[in-house]
């Protein structure tokens, strides 16, 4: 279908034959004229749909001279070495122009009742073409090559005759790796840790440490909120504070961290309240959407029904969709407010359409349920329930013990053992509601999973069992995803797991499947063991169907004669998190086919138990059960425990009374859609058509139209669908290409909020649509784009310059080397932090303020301010700090800090004097040079020694001897703290190779 204004007049017409000027001056115009110089408003007035608008002309009189065709305006524009038209992209080939030159000479011949049309869209552009998974290139040097990466990247770099770089050294790759997954520096004790170890793996298991550390979550926030251009005020004129954004900062992080799936993150960001109503993140990722600027006096200050309230509301639904299409598919859909999309294939339709998706969003303070609230309230039904089972059970023992005395209890219990010998596994439920814990899919055996357990303090470990899954759609399948060689370690305070205990170690030789029985791993006889973590680490996969996984249905972690797991974060390498699967539903206490009903219910562990132990053996089990259960049931121990369990009960009521009302986050307020008509030059005094809502009509393969009587929440949910689908080509192009700018500097498409034709093109297609598919159809974890991004030989390259190279491809697009870049403002401030050992690692939570503010009818924000310049509060990561629209932090802003007015796809890097001077005299640098001094100066007695620190902690690297000389000379002459501020002002500082 033609998208424009343009339409064909008349009937149609074969037009003149092949050998006719005008058969291949029309094709010309068709493609790079009449978009613009065509319609019911040509520009400059001259349309070229007909030969009559070529005759008439625009303002400067008409574009075809009759007397004289070779001096026409047409031709004099199209010609030269620096043409006129078109204005953008490449000016026309010679041989254009020359068959525009032939055919004026000839008359400008123009066959009878036809009109030009806007033939830009007849061909698919890159970005709308469906997703195919390309080959992987063959390389001629294949030396180096690490993963499909290299090789498209050394397939381009043969073809023009150039040669990748070597790979960095150690200290350059960690400091680059450091900065680059947490925008931080490496301590000295890593670098050391690193260029010491030798293991083949050392650079692999860097990477896995780094992905799973919070700081990574940290990060990569950083990069998006600038994309979507998020603040901690509404902006506009009367720019007032909005205390309660930071949530959504907050998820963000916690998003990234958590590895959630790319398209669960879109969907929360567009729909979460609607499509995931009970996930308490699900309100707060709609902060996405109300992230940008609000115009207070338009929305509040307006009255109702006047021309300014509607262009408010305009302005704000514009932002809205911009946001959405702009951050997650890389087009300008917001060009086309006033008129079609002059480049791209979208109708003013369309706009309106989006329009209409947000046309029942307000932004305002929402309540929400915190995760933490959540969680203690369900730790206290949990707690309520078990109660009650507990009470029940030792009733009913008492009562026993009444009837029949201790000999009858005892046969009781001989009996039951015998009954549970003789089952096959516990009473079946009807149905489970989730199945469990299910790694990404693997094509070989031997790729190494893990799944991990934060339980958020160190504990005495009882035991750990493993239950294994037979999910609810494969209920024939018993141990299904049980690993046959695997690996259970516990951690005191580590999550990197770089010194673990290790309870139970099978990676040597297979183990039998068990089944439906748990397995039951203990400390050693006699030996205590505390901890706060516990990762079980598949290092042969379970074999599906010509594929590989690792599942469980629940993890149990005794301790104090309680299972502390439906407490515990879970966190993975990978996981599908999909329907009835899921990391949290490792620990929700949900059977999977085989367990009976609470798992923190007493007979369901101890059930469970049992039957690890018959597993092992049967004899000494069944000994050992039998003491424990005689020991459970002398009838003094048991009354005691039901009075201390009734008041436990009664207490754990009132905890449930007593807890506090939701938070409030700043997100979408939910109303009635409002009518949305299509807007004459986008001017709402001129309303058009009513129009529904739907999303784009120039994706292939996709749906755009939404039932028109759907409610605002349905437009949302449908908008998010069209957006997260495995089929719409542009958001999975649109992620990769962010990530890979991540780590290089620069996109494959190097405009990454315009996928567009007024755009760049990919200067590595194939790379990627590769990237795109791979990560597309291995779940969406960005974690895993990382890491095999990171991993790749051409990530890993050097960054040293080199001029034959250079005069092929000076812009380095063909990736011969890596980038060198600045470090961002915020990396600055935060690696001044580190070296001088005063950064705050708090997570979340308001942000800190970096001035004075005084709340007036229009606020007032002082960075000025010398009290609030370096606050103790400030010395958290730089992304926990409130952000001001309207009076961007001068220090920050100095060093190109983003602009939160406006979507920030690439921070600019500029090279100022101003820079070198905040860097040398900002109070905040002079204050983190003092404390650089103070730390050297308590690590070292002498003025070398105190140098040679210094350059370890902040360049990561010792001083060569010139250097130390002469900066210890400098110290001695005007003290340490201005050594340091010398050493914080360097290139080598704020720059990473």
């Amino acid at each position: 279908m033609l998208v424009g204004p343009l339409i064909l007049l008349g009937m149609a017409s074969a037009g003149p034959t092949a050998d006719e000027p005008f058969d291949r001056v029309s094709a010309i115009l068709e493609s790079r004229c009449v978009h613009c110089h065509g319609g019911d408003r040509p520009k400059g007035g001259l349309s070229l749909e007909s030969r009559a608008g070529l005759l008439e002309g625009g303002l400067s009189g008409p574009a075809l001279d009759e007397d004289d065709p070779e001096v026409s305006p047409l031709l004099d524009a199209v010609s030269g070495d620096e043409p006129l038209m078109p204005p953008e992209g490449d000016p026309l080939a010679p041989e254009q122009v020359e068959a525009i030159r032939e055919w004026l000479i000839a008359g400008a011949p123009w066959p009878d009742r036809v009109t030009l049309q806007d033939r830009r869209f007849d061909v698919p552009w890159w970005s709308l073409s469906p997703l195919t998974r390309p080959e992987i290139p063959s390389v001629r040097a294949t030396e180096g090559i690490r993963n499909p990466i290299d090789a498209f990247i050394r397939s381009r770099l043969e073809a023009e005759g150039l040669a990748p770089s070597p790979e960095a050294d150690r200290r350059t790759l960690i400091r680059r790796l450091t900065f680059d997954l947490l925008g931080l520096p490496p301590t000295p004790e890593e670098i050391d840790a690193f260029l010491a170890d030798d293991h083949p793996d050392a650079y692999d298991r860097l990477v896995d440490r780094l992905l799973a550390s919070p700081r990574y979550g940290e990060r990569r926030a950083r990069r998006w909120l600038d994309l979507v251009h998020f603040a901690d005020t509404h902006g506009y004129d009367k720019d007032k504070r909005r205390p309660n954004a930071w949530p959504y900062r907050d998820y963000v992080i916690r998003s990234f961290n958590r590895d959630l799936p790319y398209p669960r993150f879109i969907r929360a960001q567009i729909a979460g309240d609607v499509l995931f109503p009970g996930d308490p993140d699900g309100i707060i990722a709609t902060g996405f959407i109300a992230a940008g600027p609000w115009d207070f006096v338009g929305h509040v200050e307006l009255r109702e029904g006047t021309i300014d309230k509607l262009k408010t509301r305009l302005i704000d639904r514009d932002d809205m969709l911009a946001n959405a299409m702009s951050t997650f598919v890389s087009l300008t859909v917001h060009c086309a407010r006033c008129h079609d999309h002059k480049f791209d294939p979208i109708p003013q339709q369309d706009y309106y359409r989006l329009q209409a998706v947000f046309a029942g969003v307000d932004r305002g303070d929402r309540p929400f349920e915190s995760a933490e609230r959540a969680s203690r309230r369900e730790t206290l039904r949990r707690r309520r329930d078990e109660n009650r089972s507990l009470l029940e059970s030792l009733r009913s023992q008492i009562d026993e013990l009444t009837k029949s005395g201790r000999e009858r209890v005892e046969a009781e219990f001989a009996s039951q053992m015998r009954a549970i010998d003789a089952l096959p596994r516990p009473t079946l439920p009807e149905e489970s509601p989730t199945n469990g814990y299910h790694s990404a899919i693997a094509s070989s055996p031997d790729s190494a999973k893990w799944v991990q357990l934060d339980l958020g303090r160190a504990v005495p470990i009882e035991a750990i069992l493993l239950i294994p899954a037979r999910p609810v759609d494969f209920p024939d399948t018993p141990g299904f995803g049980f690993p046959p060689r695997f690996r259970v370690e516990v951690s005191g305070d580590d999550p990197s797991f770089e010194d673990p205990i290790v309870l139970a170690d099978h990676t040597e030789e297979d183990v039998s499947n068990p089944g439906d029985v748990a397995l039951r791993i203990a400390p050693p006889s006699g030996t205590e063991v505390s901890a706060r973590y516990v990762r079980i680490t598949a290092t042969r996969l379970w074999e599906r169907t010509n594929d590989y996984v690792f599942a469980l249905s629940e993890v149990i972690v005794r301790s104090g004669g309680r299972n502390l797991a439906p407490e515990a974060i879970v966190s993975a390498l990978d996981s599908i998190e999909s329907g009835r699967w899921g990391r949290d539903h490792l620990i929700d206490g949900a059977d999977s086919r085989h367990l009976l009903a609470d798992l923190d219910d007493p007979a369901t562990l101890e059930a469970i138990e049992r039957r690890a132990s018959l597993y092992e053996s049967a004899e000494r089990t069944r000994v050992a059960e039998l003491a424990r259960l005689r020991t459970m049931l002398v009838p003094p121990e048991t009354l005691a425990a039901a009075e201390s369990i009734e008041a436990d009960a009664i207490a754990v009521a009132g905890d449930l009374e007593a807890m506090p009302e939701p938070s409030l986050v700043y997100g979408v307020i939910p109303r009635e859609p409002r009518p949305i008509h299509v807007l004459a030059r986008g001017d709402v005094e001129q309303p058009g058509e009513e129009v529904g809502p739907g999303a784009l009509s120039c994706v292939p393969g996709l749906d755009s139209n939404v039932d028109s009587s759907a409610d605002e929440g349905a437009r949302r949910a449908a908008l998010a669908e069209w957006i997260a689908s495995p089929n719409n080509p542009l958001t999975w192009r649109s992620i990769v290409n962010r990530s890979w700018q991540d780590r290089f500097g620069i996109g494959l498409v190097d405009t990454p909020n315009d996928f567009g034709r007024n755009g760049s093109m990919p200067s590595h297609p194939d790379l990627l649509d590769w990237l795109a598919v791979e990560f597309r159809d291995s779940g969406g974890s960005l974690k895993a784009l990382d890491r095999l991004i990171v991993s790749s030989a051409t990530y890993r390259q050097a960054s040293d310059h080199n001029e034959d190279a250079a005069r092929i491809d000076a812009a380095n697009r063909l990736l011969w080397r890596q980038n060198r870049r600045r470090l961002e403002a915020e990396e600055i401030r935060d690696a001044a932090l580190v070296v001088g050992g005063v950064l705050d690692t708090a997570m979340g939570g308001p942000g800190f303020d970096l001035f004075r503010f005084k709340d007036d009818h229009s606020p007032i924000y002082d960075h000025d301010d010398p009290a609030h310049v370096d606050p103790i509060e400030g010395r958290r990561r730089t992304i926990y700090r409130f952000v001001v629209r309207s009076v961007p932090n001068p220090f920050l802003d100095c060093l190109d800090g983003a602009d939160p007015n406006v979507s920030v796809p690439i921070r600019n890097e500029t090279i100022t004097a101003l820079q070198a001077l905040a860097l040398l005299n900002d109070p905040f640098m002079i204050a983190r040079a003092k404390d650089l001094a103070d730390r050297v100066e308590q690590g070292a007695e002498d003025a070398p020694g105190r140098i040679e620190e210094a350059f370890r902690i902040a360049l990561g690297r010792p001083p060569t001897d010139r250097e130390r000389a002469e900066l210890a000379s400098f110290a001695t002459r005007h003290g340490m703290a201005a050594a340091c501020r010398l050493l914080m002002n360097t290139n080598e500082f704020v720059f990473v190779d």
